[in-house]
């Protein structure tokens, strides 16, 4: 999946997202992204809550869902601004850094968790 194609399709303002979880490792081309998950300004959330956007859950908040997207609030209590603070830049889409994702799944070490590491280790090495 062509991730930054994706987003651009949104027509979302400039520093009003960001994309976390695994969204890095697709646009470093690590391995393929079946889902985009971003964390958006309450302001854009609030549009695409009224534009009819499908409810869901994380463990932590309800998001929007809609096709492959998933849109949060913040990401372990951190907004968009702050984490925009730290951001990794593929054609010009802002990600949670290569680092900041590594250290997240270093935590979890859910089995698909530890094979992203492996993975990350490898893109570093080579």
């Amino acid at each position: 999946m062509d991730v930054a194609a994706k987003i651009k399709e949104l027509n979302l303002p400039n520093d009003s997202f960001i994309v976390v979880g695994s969204g890095i490792l697709g646009a470093l081309g690590i391995r393929e992204s079946s889902d985009i998950d971003l964390i958006v300004s309450q302001q854009v959330y609030d549009l695409l809550e009224n534009a009819g956007w499908d409810h869901d859950n994380w463990s932590d908040q309800t998001v929007l869902k809609k096709g492959v997207f998933d849109i949060g609030r913040d990401w372990y209590g951190k907004k968009v601004n702050q984490l925009l603070e730290d951001a990794q830049y593929v054609e010009s889409i802002p990600y949670l850094s290569l680092d900041d994702v590594y250290e997240w799944k270093k935590r979890l070490g859910r089995p698909k968790d530890l094979a992203d590491l492996i993975l990350i280790d490898s893109y570093r090495n080579s």
